[in-house]
């Protein structure tokens, strides 16, 4: 078409897009902020990871600590350098021992009667207590067990110290005697004070569980101990008996109540999903309010698996919430609005595209020799009317040069027609070539007899049925086909178009044409076929007048694997396959011996040989 004028493809691009594109820009960047909710999250989630690495590590060097204590006590009872019973000796060694900062409340000896004799390591006083029988019960099954490291008990609440208590104690043995229980009393109510202190003005409720639901520290403990534990206390028999630790529901702490039914948040901090390692990140909704609870199991805690954790109620994020919920209302808006006007825009502007692609679409049908040639109209931008106009020339010539091929390719073979039509010349003829090539002769058992008693209607369409499938399989392999003649074919593996492995190439081609003919019918007819493969030098050409040509093989090779397919008669065989073939294979233990016979003008017999049965789908 003739225009008055045309627009560049680049301006109308630049000029109908930059406005969305600026819009785009700008709109990302002002979501970005949204994701200051996300990393306000992660952040708070970080420091509670190190607030709990350090509450961990704590736990764990002061208990190996103690128990490194307990152990070289009853290390030197049992090799006789510290004995129990010597007043003065025992004495000094537990002086000693105070001169070390020992990070525990009391430690001493526990000895018959109930009788716990110790000293506080501050000002080394000593302490005179009674224990009930739930403290003496460890003692006494040391006595019946025998010599053993240290144990440490379930934390309790002890009236006695009035704080939350955990318990290291080893039995005393010199000899096999017994001698005692060296025990040490651990206070873990500095581990509260360890978790609040320095977060007095910061969010989060820190806590750590054990038993499940057993709280062992907590902001809210000592009020628990100094008010709900008291009531407990009725006498002084009482107030020696040590009391359990609260359960999550007796600390106050709604969220601590609930945090069973809290649902893991999936976090990149997970440890590769692993259960029980690193840090878990849960949400639970209660009374209206999102709480996050981040939580660390310790299992190697001398006592049962420890949690650790904090939570958090989520309006601490709710500034970054409310900016990020406004800038996705405007962004929402103004996206909005770039679609539509960029769909009416695009819905111009790339109608010729959409043309151009749909006419394009014809290169990749196999059929466009036969069909119409797509024609492309005009535009009013520059580079959309050149383009149609050479695309218009480019598929005219397409289509002829496609449908010369397509004809051609029904009489000879397709690589051979598109070589002939390469040739640059109307000679119609290849330069004859010698080569070293793999033949496939494939003939329908029991043809001549079907022909007597079948309609040649049937004959023909079953013949055309059987020729598709077994074209379809031999040039899938690199094959070409050379000939029909009746019910036969003929076909060449590494002529003209060079092809590694042709004897395994023509031998897989038989196999799965013989799994083809067993497994299926054509027309309604169940056939046989023999295949006879065989390897040799031969010469490749097209023969023929002047005005008619046909393209074929020639050689003593191309005889052998037409005699090798009848003797499958001869050897009640499918598939025969020569000598030279088999040393070629990749594998020649894929095929076994079938025989030895002698061919037809041969003076030698000739080794042959065969494919399993189980290969070809019979077994």
């Amino acid at each position: 078409m003739t225009s008055k004028r045309r627009y560049s493809v680049l301006s109308v691009l630049l000029a109908g897009f930059s406005a969305t594109s600026i819009l785009g820009v700008g709109l990302a960047l002002y979501v970005g902020l949204g994701a200051a909710y996300e990393n306000t999250r992660n952040l708070w989630v970080m420091l509670a990871d190190v607030d709990l690495t350090s509450v961990q590590r704590t736990m764990q060097e002061r208990m190996d600590e103690v128990d490194k204590r307990s152990n070289w006590v009853a290390e030197q009872v049992a090799d006789g350098a510290l004995d129990p019973s010597f007043q003065y000796g025992w004495n000094n060694a537990m002086r000693a021992l105070a001169a070390a900062n020992m990070d525990v409340m009391a430690y001493g000896l526990i000895t018959g009667e109930r009788q716990f004799i110790g000293y506080n390591p501050d000002d080394m006083s000593v302490i005179h207590r009674t224990l009930p029988m739930d403290d003496m019960l460890f003692s006494e099954l040391a006595q019946i067990r025998g010599p053993a490291t240290s144990r440490t008990g379930f934390p309790r609440w002890d009236p006695y110290f009035d704080k939350t208590v955990l318990t290291s104690w080893v039995p005393l043995f010199n000899d096999g005697q017994y001698l005692g229980t060296f025990i040490q009393y651990l206070s873990l109510s500095n581990l509260s004070d360890s978790l609040i202190r320095g977060r007095e003005d910061l969010p989060g409720t820190p806590f750590i569980l054990i038993g499940g639901n057993r709280v062992m520290a907590h902001p809210g403990l000592r009020d628990w101990g100094t008010d709900t534990a008291s009531k407990l206390i009725n006498d002084a028999n009482i107030a020696r008996s040590p009391i359990p630790l609260p359960t999550i529901n007796d600390i106050s702490d709604p969220v601590l109540a609930n945090i069973g039914k809290s649902e893991r948040i999936k976090t990149e901090r997970d440890d590769d999903g692993e259960k029980g390692k690193g840090i878990q990140l849960s949400g639970l909704e209660l009374d209206g309010k999102y709480n996050l609870i981040v939580t660390r199991q310790v299992d190697n805690a001398a006592i049962s698996p420890i949690i650790i954790g904090m939570h958090f109620d989520e309006e601490l994020f709710n500034d970054e919430w409310e900016r990020l919920v406004l800038a996705s209302i405007l962004g929402g808006g103004v996206l909005v609005l770039a679609i539509l006007v960029a769909i009416v825009m695009s819905r111009q502007f790339t109608k010729p595209i959409r043309k151009f692609a749909a006419a394009a679409r014809a290169f990749e049908d196999e059929a466009i020799a036969s069909a119409d040639v797509p024609q492309l109209e005009g535009s009013r931008i520059r580079e959309y009317d050149d383009a149609a106009r050479s695309f218009n020339h480019m598929m005219i010539a397409v289509h002829d040069r496609e449908r010369i091929t397509s004809l051609f390719g029904k009489f000879v073979p397709q690589s051979i027609a598109k070589k002939l039509l390469a040739s640059g010349t109307d000679s119609g003829a290849l330069p004859p070539q010698q080569t070293e090539a793999t033949v496939l002769f494939i003939d329908i058992a029991g043809f001549t007899s079907m022909c007597e008693t079948l309609d040649p209607n049937q004959i023909i369409s079953m013949l055309n049925a059987y020729f598709d499938c077994a074209t379809s399989i031999i040039e899938s392999h690199g094959g070409i086909i050379t000939q029909f003649q009746g019910d036969a074919i003929l076909a060449v593996y590494n002529v003209f178009d060079d092809l590694e492995n042709h004897a395994d190439a023509a031998l897989d081609s038989a196999i799965a044409l013989q799994k083809e003919v067993h497994s299926r019918t054509f027309e309604g007819l169940s056939i046989r076929c023999r295949c006879g493969v065989n390897t040799g030098n031969m010469v490749a050409g097209n023969v023929g007048a002047k005005a008619r040509l046909s393209f074929t093989v020639h050689g003593d090779a191309v005889n052998t694997a037409s005699r090798l397919e009848q003797e499958n008669k001869v050897l009640h065989t499918d598939v025969l396959i020569s000598e030279s073939t088999r040393i070629l294979l990749s594998n020649p233990d894929r095929v076994i011996k079938a025989g030895e016979v002698l061919l037809r003008g041969r003076h030698s017999m000739t080794e042959l040989y065969t494919v399993p049965s189980d290969l070809l789908g019979l077994s």
